[in-house]
């Protein structure tokens, strides 16, 4: 199954099972014993903000489940800290439990327990952060309205790296930006999400109305106050000192207790003063949308920040690189330089050599770098020609890049669902290659046919050129032989590198 199929499919099944994240009488906050037979536990003690707190894991002990749960405790210990200090708020329970789906059943919080899959969608490889970062922030916001409480738990890993309260990554956050559809276009069947809108009026097959809306709704109102009237936004949202609201959601402040979304345009207003009714037009309130604020999601110039962020930040919506110095906005925002004023190259060249290749989709850092560079003429019946190919090993990484005679995301093609196709033509080859969409969205790639070894996830980022991140740790050769496609769904290869001559990568040990 397609990735991008794998995760709607998730999307889905948060969907339905969001209606109970409001506490309610009802719901199961008890851990009984019988929930425990035949599992496993791993567990650790934190801090948090003070107070000692256990975060659980359970799991059925089959394949590769021991590791996931491993790397799902080591991921909630880091994270919930985190978010306690930039929330000021601790979650309510001593004990966290995060048990793995065994039969079934959804992705959900239910208080006492959240419930996520450790190995989904491919059961050899660990469930990626995002969901569980969702899902950890309904201890924080479990209450309605829904387009705030969904939007803003997975948002959140997004405000607190850009506010400095968080530190994993550009990857890391390209991941939460993909699953959430950050950069796909808005539904073609269309609600806004205040509170009218329940999951009986939406369709049960158009989930990105609900959880890819909420998320850029989050997108833009961060965009609009700044990281530190964000911040204060989401905080005025919460009571953690209201003690007999539930035994593990914080409390909804009183306003939104009350009040709904009435209540979070006021608090919205407490921020910055200014029309939201009028802003969140069509997002969430039932006029027809602000021209303005579905364009500004938009990325012109193709350099991984969208037009909204370029206006607040000051940089141009239409020049990748604003202040002409050879490396584009992005990279310059990722190492921390100035994107408006002029750095010397050898700035540039001592960051990256330090950072890495920034998977944005852009070559600007190959520039900076000592990378080999392989070219070839356009060859025939190539719809899209394939004209340059670069790698880099660093560490148990190889880094590529591939470029056409223009940029991807400018390709004017009828057609949908192209694909990157890396062929592996190694000697002893555990696959048969790589593969990843044509999309500027996705993040995620794929193996093909794997027929022995350790499965692993392919990273990447569609843009200006492709590039892509694989972990060649147990490579059986000294060299990896790639042959870089362009396919479709059925049919010839769109663009190819010449079969003749395929890319000898000799690999080096760390």
């Amino acid at each position: 199954m397609k990735t991008r199929q794998l995760t709607l499919l998730i999307l889905t099944l948060l969907f339905l099972s969001g209606r109970d994240n409001f506490p309610k009488s009802s719901f199961n906050t008890t851990l009984h014993p019988e929930d425990e037979v035949g599992l496993e536990s791993q567990e650790t003690s934190i801090q948090v903000l003070g107070e000692s707190k256990i975060i659980r894991v359970l799991y059925k002990p089959e394949g590769k489940k021991s590791q996931f749960a491993k790397l799902i405790l080591e991921t909630a210990s880091s994270y919930i800290p985190k978010l306690a200090e930039y929330l000021e708020a601790a979650p309510r329970a001593k004990v966290l439990t995060i048990k793995d789906i065994t039969d079934g059943s959804i992705a959900r919080n239910e208080g006492a327990i959240a419930y996520v899959p450790f190995a989904y969608p491919d059961p050899e490889l660990p469930i990626p952060a995002p969901l569980l970062y969702h899902e950890i922030g309904h201890w924080w916001f479990g209450q309605d309205p829904r387009w705030v409480s969904e939007g803003v738990s997975s948002f959140l890993p997004v405000a607190m790296e850009k506010s400095g309260s968080l530190s994993i990554g550009n990857l890391e956050i390209n991941k939460v930006k993909y699953w959430w559809g950050f950069r796909q276009p808005l539904s073609t069947i269309d609600l806004p999400l205040g509170d009218i809108a329940h999951v009986e009026n939406i369709p049960a097959n158009d989930f990105s109305i609900y959880y890819e809306k909420s998320f850029k709704i989050q997108y833009l109102i961060y965009l609009e106050l700044g990281a530190e009237k964000y911040r204060n936004f989401l905080m005025s949202l919460m009571d953690p000192k209201h003690e007999s609201w539930h035994d593990y959601f914080i409390a909804p402040s009183k306003k939104i207790y009350e009040d709904k979304t009435k209540g979070v345009i006021s608090l919205l207003r407490k921020q910055k003063d200014m029309d939201w009714d009028q802003f969140l037009s069509g997002w969430v309130q039932r006029k027809g949308y602000q021209k303005k604020t579905k364009s500004l999601l938009q990325d012109q110039d193709g350099d991984s920040i969208v037009d909204y962020e370029e206006i607040v930040n000051q940089t141009s919506i239409t020049e990748w690189d604003s202040d002409k110095d050879g490396l584009g906005d992005f990279a310059e925002t990722i190492l921390g330089t100035n994107p408006k004023e002029p750095n010397p190259k050898e700035i540039f060249q001592n960051k990256i050599q330090n950072t890495g290749i920034i998977l944005d989709g852009m070559a600007d850092d190959w520039e900076f770098i000592d990378a080999i560079t392989l070219t070839q003429p356009k060859l025939p019946n190539q719809k899209i020609p394939i004209t340059e190919f670069r790698y880099k090993q660093i560490g148990n990484l190889l880094y590529g890049m591939v470029r056409s005679d223009k940029p991807f995301y400018k390709m004017d093609s009828n057609e949908k669902d192209l694909y990157f196709f890396l062929a592996d033509n190694s000697k002893q080859k555990e696959r048969v290659g790589f593969g990843f969409k044509m999309n500027p969205n996705d993040v995620y790639g794929w193996e093909y046919e794997r027929t022995k070894g350790n499965k692993r996830y392919v990273w990447g980022k569609v843009g200006h050129v492709f590039e892509f991140q694989i972990d060649i740790s147990d490579h059986p050769d000294s060299e990896l032989v790639l042959v870089p496609l362009i396919n479709g769904p059925s049919g010839p290869s769109r663009g190819y590198w010449d079969y003749g001559k395929p890319i000898v990568i000799p690999l080096s040990k760390p």
